[in-house]
């Protein structure tokens, strides 16, 4: 099922100055669009809040502590306007992400899943102390986290270790044996990818 394409809401991102220009362009590309034919709140009304909020910003670089509230405060006004104006847009569009980009407002990125991750690259396994591995892989795009497997050589079922890291510390092995190792990536889908088995002794 296709996710409902959606715009940004927060402009928490925007300076003063980029705020004006953004919701100028808004006006702009909304006036006599076709698909916006009665903008709730009106367009007119948001032409007032950005030149009233310029006009607080100019007084402001001049002015003391209560000019820069007054403009804090026509800049909380426009960005409230914005987002009812958002909310009517969304609504008009029925979901469709022409009409959304002609309205000026910036559509939000969609993540698009990740299914079934890349087989485990580079698996090296390096023995330290007595009973000690450490494993490790290069790090898998998408990955939650790592399924790490080890038996002993004639063994028929795995320890299975999750670990949210692409490396870790293996204990409490039988010194003087052979193990297998294999690890494999967990993400979003079901299915898991294992790298190679690996061999090694332990010290």
């Amino acid at each position: 099922m296709r996710t409902p394409t959606k715009i940004l809401t927060s402009f928490t991102g925007y300076n003063n100055a980029a705020l004006i220009q953004k919701a100028e362009f808004i006006v702009k590309s909304m006036t006599d669009n076709a698909s916006f034919e009665t903008p709730i709140p009106a367009l007119t009304d948001i032409k007032t809040a950005i030149d009233t909020f310029g006009a607080a910003i100019a007084k402001a670089e001049e002015g003391g502590k209560t000019d820069r509230l007054a403009r804090d405060q026509k800049r909380t006004d426009l960005v409230a306007l914005l987002k009812k104006l958002a909310l009517y847009v969304q609504m008009e569009s029925n979901n469709d992400e022409v009409v959304l980009a002609s309205s000026g407002f910036t559509l939000r990125k969609t993540p698009e899943p990740i299914g079934i991750l890349e087989k485990p690259r580079n698996f090296t396994l390096v023995p330290l102390n007595k009973g000690m591995i450490k494993a490790s892989l290069n790090a898998i795009y998408g990955a939650k986290s790592y399924l790490f497997e080890y038996r002993r050589v004639g063994d028929q079922l795995w320890t299975v270790i999750a670990h949210t890291r692409s490396s870790l510390l293996l204990n409490s092995l039988d010194s003087g044996h052979e193990y297998e190792f294999r690890v494999a990536g967990v993400g979003a889908a079901s299915q898991r990818v294992y790298s190679e088995m690996v061999r090694s002794f332990v010290l």
